[in-house]
């Protein structure tokens, strides 16, 4: 994987192997699917630019003890998102997976590119 020294170690940093292991699997997914994106750390955690800019639109990732997030600059597409994922969690700006929930991940990388056309990455 083609990643930054600042991401390889955030993932270094990571506790477990399951969080290593979703974070990695986002991350490659990411790069072999839009890798006109920037990826680099946001708050200390990695990041996916959509333009140069964070206000340009952004998603990034995070682990915690159940479950990891995946953050989205659009609160709105969100929002839209729960009817969708039933057993997840949500915050303003993240949705929320337990690890273990693989048919939700990959229904959430399935929506990625809606987000990536509202924010006219396609154009």
């Amino acid at each position: 994987m083609n990643i930054n020294k600042e991401v390889e170690n955030y993932i270094n940093s990571l506790k477990t192997d399951k969080e290593k292991e979703i974070v990695i699997n986002f991350i490659e997914y990411m790069i072999n699917e839009y890798n006109k994106l920037h990826l680099k750390i946001s708050y200390s955690i990695p990041m996916f630019l959509i333009g140069s800019k964070m206000k340009e639109g952004y998603m990034g990732t995070n682990t915690a003890k159940e479950y990891f997030s995946i953050h989205f600059s659009d609160e709105e597409f969100i929002i839209n998102l729960k009817h969708k994922f039933t057993k997840c969690k949500f915050g303003k700006q993240c949705i929320k997976i337990k690890y273990d929930d693989i048919e939700s991940f990959n229904t959430l990388k399935e929506n990625i590119k809606d987000f990536l056309i509202k924010k006219n990455y396609f154009n």
